[in-house]
């Protein structure tokens, strides 16, 4: 049996963790894509981007370059599912909602743009919420104040199908500029049953990157994971422009 010294153990030592290092340093971010869904003359599909560790870099939507060609004159709603080969919580479903003549306030939303909605909770549930008669109810319900950011507020009415939304007054369009991105929260039951970056056409032509800080509750009413940024941008590799959530922490 062949021995080795303690300076020829020590070399092994050394060369295998250094092997390991640049193994971890040089390991790639994996991509797993949602199914392709038609928008305009293009698509759109969802996306998560993990790390090597599994840690979740990326949750967001991306749209081909045709996507914002030959888009409808009326609003237009795309449900995006989630990538099928892999999960990351609470997220069920994100739909893309074009508004080519924007909506309520005047002045304020009224730009043609996309509501992009994260949602916490499925399909068949998202469906159920009407905003009328009974349902008025659970949709208005007042959140917990764990679950409400300082400086929103909420708009009018519920939408069905979608809940209660509450804008961020801190944003440009209602301090004197103009709207470009924002980002809401939505509620129902008071619970919030998704988050919502909403971006104008315009901006995104202007193939501007941009990254934005989102103002926290104390808690979410799931255990997930929650981003503190979120990006609008530009893959000029993919020809591809994206809305993304990004930096996560994990309730």
């Amino acid at each position: 049996m062949k021995l080795f010294t303690g300076d020829k153990l020590m070399k092994m030592f050394f060369t295998v963790a250094l092997g390991l290092s640049l193994t971890t340093a040089f390991a790639h971010d994996k991509t797993y894509w949602g199914e392709k869904v038609n928008v305009g003359e293009g698509y759109a599909r969802s996306y998560i981007v993990k790390g090597h560790d599994k840690e979740v870099k990326e949750i967001g939507i991306a749209i081909s370059e045709e996507g914002l060609n030959g888009l409808p004159d009326e609003m237009k709603e795309y449900t995006l599912p989630m990538p099928a080969n892999t999960e990351v919580y609470p997220y069920k479903h994100i739909t893309f909602d074009w508004n080519p003549h924007g909506h309520e306030p005047m002045g304020v939303y009224d730009k043609p743009h996309f509501d992009i909605h994260f949602y916490f909770i499925t399909e068949e549930e998202r469906h159920a919420i009407s905003c009328m008669d009974e349902d008025t109810i659970p949709c208005l319900m007042q959140p917990d104040a764990d679950y409400l950011v300082s400086d929103y507020a909420p708009t009018p009415a519920g939408v069905p199908m979608m809940g209660w939304h509450w804008v961020d007054l801190l944003s440009p369009e209602f301090n004197g500029g103009i709207f470009t991105r924002t980002f809401i929260y939505g509620y129902y039951g008071g619970e919030t049953i998704f988050i919502e970056p909403m971006v104008t056409i315009d901006y995104l032509l202007s193939k501007e990157e941009s990254t934005l800080p989102i103002r926290q509750p104390a808690k979410f009413p799931y255990d997930g994971y929650y981003p503190k940024n979120y990006q609008v941008k530009y893959d000029d590799c993919m020809k591809m422009y994206k809305v993304v959530l990004k930096d996560f922490y994990e309730q």
